[in-house]
């Protein structure tokens, strides 16, 4: 699996003014933007080839990352010509996509190995990382039953669970699923859909995860991420 994808389009809102100039996965940590950190991650498991799906304040994506190469491994960036949505941006993007990617949120860092979801089979369009929290308070829960995942719970009082990490493989079928025109969401209604069919493969694993979505983990990242990152790699124009 050598195609990584990146959603790096959200706006941010749960950040307040952090974002308001700044696309989120662009916001420093340490010295660096976090995306930096997820760049050399996926060049560390090989990828060949790295897609940014843009939205909110994509120029200043695309300034800094499109046409670029990361340590050999070309970089480009797709904007999106209107809000789509997590879903929408895959579709969007269409063109691009090979039979089968890595797709990872920007704003989530999870110490794993991607490849290890490109599992056997072909009755699965979806193989999902989980991760198990404590306190699922802000990210909801998954249903895992025999490897599948089989439903999605709203955020709720928290307490312990499966949470969907933000890191999968994908089949291209998937995009026959997602509408060719307007909004859409993978977490929201992609996702649900194929948990009913048991097209959605569930694999827990272990490793350090944060999420910079909210303020308080924002501030966490400062003091945790630096200190985690594998070595540097150079950026240059393609």
């Amino acid at each position: 699996m050598t195609f990584w994808v990146f959603l790096v389009g959200g706006k941010g809102t749960r950040l307040g003014s952090l974002t308001t100039d700044t696309p989120k996965p662009l916001l420093p940590v340490g010295r660096r933007p976090f995306l930096d950190y997820l760049l050399d991650r996926a060049v560390h498991f090989g990828a060949s080839e790295i897609l940014l799906l843009a939205g909110h304040l994509a120029g200043k994506v695309a300034a800094s990352y499109h046409d670029r190469s990361w340590n050999g491994v070309p970089v480009r960036c797709h904007v999106e010509t209107e809000p789509r949505g997590t879903a929408g941006a895959l579709r969007q993007a269409s063109a691009l996509l090979p039979a089968r990617w890595v797709l990872m949120n920007g704003d989530t860092l999870f110490e794993v190995d991607p490849v290890r979801l490109d599992q056997p089979g072909e009755d699965w369009l979806v193989s999902m990382a989980l991760r198990r929290l404590d306190d699922t308070g802000r990210s909801g829960t998954v249903a895992l039953a025999d490897g599948r995942v089989r439903d999605f719970q709203e955020r709720g009082t928290g307490g312990p669970g499966l949470v969907n990490a933000g890191v999968y493989c994908m089949r291209r079928e998937i995009l026959d699923l997602i509408p060719a025109d307007g909004a859409c969401s993978l977490e929201a209604e992609i996702f649900p859909l194929l948990a009913r069919a048991g097209r959605i493969r569930g694999t827990v694993l272990d490793g350090y995860f944060i999420d910079i979505g909210v303020p308080e983990d924002y501030i966490r990242a400062q003091r945790e991420v630096p200190g985690r990152a594998l070595p540097s790699v150079k950026c240059d124009p393609l």
